[in-house]
């Protein structure tokens, strides 16, 4: 199909532009929860890291358009080599991602060399080929748990989630400093001040929230498992990125949610667009590519964590 005036177009344009590519192209589109809802509603999927892995294992498209940053499409590719895998935005990165390398890791490693490394599946690719196992914001804690009492455990890269995984496990966990600055900045006050506007309400949040807001959350876990809070409970605090938020109040309306913060926005995640992404499935533009050695070092790592959910 030929399009023209790309800025012209409404969204309802922009939508059946996008159903007659994934048609034609035979492609599967992945979209996080943080996206733009009109860029969800492109998506053959929407959910958090580990659903969204789940799925790119699973799909028998022939390319896959991800809706997500960087580190998401790197993931989609490693587990569909064989697959065109485009990103919906070409700087669309994450800066927890890049605040430490996989030399660090490295370093890391000689310090602890028995240990088994841990590595949340939102990193780049080089640092999950350095680890032993993957895991996600949804099963950190039941990965940890799989692992021989008697091991040392490197956990990587994001400081928050491993404190939390420390505190419900009681295993001492080797860490890097970094953190998701999204929900870095949100502090215990915040929360004390929210609970006291709205004390009937309960509050959830995730992980990679500070270790003090997550004690006084009623629950702590990944964005898919808020939805199956949400659906349940009708008056919630959401405590992560605001997409969340937004597409919670997008799909129960009826429903009594509150952000946290309306802070809390990921300027990567913000960069896809609906525009963006539908010209990047038109032009095929801002493929994956990952190192045969680096993918086959990542698929191990990913393979594990899938064998122990």
């Amino acid at each position: 199909m030929k399009v023209e005036n790309w800025n012209n177009l409404i969204h309802e344009e922009l939508f059946e532009i996008a159903e007659n590519l994934k048609f034609e192209k035979n492609c599967f589109v992945i979209a996080h929860n943080y996206q733009f809802m009109e860029v969800q509603q492109i998506a053959d999927y929407v959910g958090d890291s580990l659903q969204m892995a789940k799925v790119a294992a699973e799909t028998d498209a022939d390319m896959i358009l991800l809706c997500g940053i960087k580190i998401m499409a790197e993931t989609a590719k490693i587990l569909n080599p064989n697959k065109k895998v485009l990103m919906a935005h070409p700087k669309a990165d994450c800066r927890l991602a890049l605040m430490k390398s996989a030399d660090d890791l490295r370093k890391l490693k000689q310090k602890y060399p028995a240990a088994e490394v841990v590595c949340y599946v939102n990193s780049p690719a080089t640092l999950k080929a350095e680890s032993t196992i993957t895991c996600t914001s949804a099963n950190a804690i039941e990965v940890v748990n799989s692992l021989p009492k008697d091991k040392e455990i490197i956990f990587v890269p994001d400081r928050n989630i491993g404190a939390w995984v420390q505190f419900k496990t009681g295993r001492e966990l080797f860490m890097f400093d970094s953190y998701c600055y999204v929900h870095q900045d949100i502090t215990l006050q915040n929360v004390l001040e929210l609970r006291k506007m709205y004390p009937d309400y309960k509050l959830i949040v995730h992980p990679e929230c500070n270790l003090d807001v997550c004690k006084n959350a009623d629950l702590v876990c990944s964005t898919s498992q808020m939805i199956d809070f949400v659906r349940k409970n009708d008056k919630v605090i959401i405590g992560t990125e605001i997409g969340m938020y937004d597409q919670l109040k997008f799909h129960f309306p009826y429903k009594k949610l509150v952000p946290l913060s309306s802070r809390m926005t990921c300027e990567d995640m913000k960069k896809t667009t609906l525009l963006g992404a539908v010209q990047a499935l038109y032009f095929e533009q801002n493929e994956i590519e990952v190192p045969d050695e680096i993918r086959e070092k990542s698929l191990r790592s990913l393979q594990r964590m899938f064998e122990i959910n």
